[in-house]
């Protein structure tokens, strides 16, 4: 795993002239904004190479994270330049005392698995010189290598630039293998995570019978379009779901969960309302609905992993096989999963989430923290491994029989022996295989359920 592989190589005359569009940028910014903070984001990377695709990753993923040290602090506005041949840099504007934002970004460079590569300077229009460590009283930055001073090992050229890529080689690596963390974030934030999962989804494309911008897949009665009104439809149930979790207080979670299903409920009204009657995201109002509440809930604890996210899921919907798909036996109509359930042992989605939806949280997060390409690439990856480790219940129902399922592990075999999204041969395959369930009527909208319930948690851990 080598980020600096894909990377071109820059002199120093490019290197000088970046740092005097920063100043000039930086000063313009803090004319723009008088009252608040300006914060310059950047990877702080020896060598002549400053960018590459594995930079901008680990950016992105740092960014995200220092966004979220920042926590309730009001982020008024973003600019973000990622193509620069210096490497990616973004500034934020904080509405924050300064002193307060230094203290974060001092905490970020330091403690962060990836903030000691970044370099985070803190400043405003009253101040008439950048916040510095020292006169926050705060130790001085340590050296990436040997933890020593780091000003010091520069001044002195103590380490080889060999040195400096093999550790950055293996922050990286690091950063891509460690578990998820669920930092504490504010009811919009939360929200708009949610609604940006749901929107997404059906922007991915080509994706095997499913609605996306470049086709409709296996569904006449649906475009992107109604998508897009149904997960607007879609923020106030969201908002109710967060404000759930958040305000419990009673013993057993599964009143919890009966209080977000009452919720649910008028949810789907609204959604079909916006849809003219289409189910688009009913399964998505069941299981991130789930996910937001739960994470309104472990919110109050402050930073959650992933496992106690999961007892809160597993408390929350504990005894629904029973409860909803084994008082089914005897009834005259039955739903499809209903169905299901008697002809297969098939639990579905309530299985899933019985379980605290372990296909998302062990298979497709680790797998997406690894993928590689843009974000479309990964997530149509993604999406594929989701759909080789469920039994997708949206596609037995469409194709009459549990058959289906070895003919679609082959198919997403084949898919990535070809490379996945990230090749021609991969990608033109998809487009082929989306053809083929248009003629069959066959479409994994199981596994779509499952993506933006990963893509939520993604947005959430800061790796999307």
């Amino acid at each position: 795993m080598n980020i600096f592989q894909d990377g071109q190589p820059i002199d120093l005359e490019t290197v000088l002239a970046n740092k005097d569009w920063r100043t000039a940028f930086q000063t313009q910014l803090e004319k723009q904004y008088p009252d608040d903070v300006v914060v310059s984001v950047k990877l702080n990377i020896p060598g002549p190479i400053k960018n590459s695709p594995g930079l901008q990753q680990l950016f992105q993923q740092g960014l995200n994270r220092l966004r979220m040290m920042l926590g309730r602090l009001h982020v008024k506005d973003i600019k973000f330049f990622v193509a620069r041949p210096s490497g990616p840099e973004t500034f934020l504007i904080v509405s924050e005392d300064i002193t307060t934002v230094k203290r974060v970004a001092v905490l970020f460079e330091s403690d962060m698995l990836t903030g000691r590569l970044f370099d985070v300077d803190v400043m405003a229009y009253h101040n008439e010189k950048q916040l510095s460590r020292q006169a926050l009283g705060l130790p001085a930055r340590q050296c990436l290598i040997c933890d020593k001073d780091a000003k010091v090992c520069m001044k002195l050229g103590a380490h080889t630039l060999t040195e400096g890529y093999q550790v950055i080689n293996q922050l990286y690596k690091k950063m891509a293998t460690t578990p998820l963390r669920i930092w504490p974030q504010t009811q919009a934030a939360v929200v708009q995570y949610a609604l940006s999962a749901l929107l997404y989804e059906v922007s991915v494309n080509p994706k095997p019978g499913l609605v996306d911008p470049v086709s409709n897949g296996a569904h006449d009665d649906m475009t992107v379009f109604t998508f897009i009104d149904s997960s607007l439809a879609l923020t106030n149930y969201f908002n109710q779901a967060y404000r759930i979790g958040l305000d419990y207080s009673g013993g057993e979670l599964t009143s919890m969960f009966q209080m977000l299903r009452k919720a649910g409920i008028a949810a789907e009204k609204q959604m079909f309302a916006a849809t003219h009657g289409i189910n688009t995201h009913k399964g998505a109002i069941f299981s991130l609905g789930i996910l937001v509440t739960a994470i309104a809930y472990i919110s109050r604890q402050g930073v959650a992993s992933l496992q106690q996210l999961q007892q809160v899921v597993q408390g929350m919907l504990q005894g629904i096989v029973t409860q909803d798909l084994n008082h089914s036996f005897g009834k005259r109509v039955l739903t499809a999963g209903e169905k299901q359930y008697q002809a297969y042992q098939l639990t579905g989605v309530r299985g899933e989430a019985a379980a605290g939806f372990p296909t998302v949280m062990a298979i497709a997060l680790p797998f997406l923290q690894q993928a590689s390409g843009t974000t479309n690439q990964k997530l149509l990856d993604t999406l594929m491994v989701i759909a080789d480790n469920i039994n997708d219940t949206n596609l037995i129902k469409r194709a009459g029989t549990i058959a289906i399922i070895p003919e679609l592990k082959q198919w997403i075999s084949h898919y990535f022996e070809l490379g996945g999204s990230v090749t021609s041969e991969g990608l033109s395959y998809l487009y082929t295989l989306d053809e083929h369930f248009m003629t069959r009527n066959l479409s994994i909208g199981g596994a779509a359920d499952n993506l933006i319930l990963t893509t939520f948690l993604a947005k959430m851990g800061g790796i999307l």
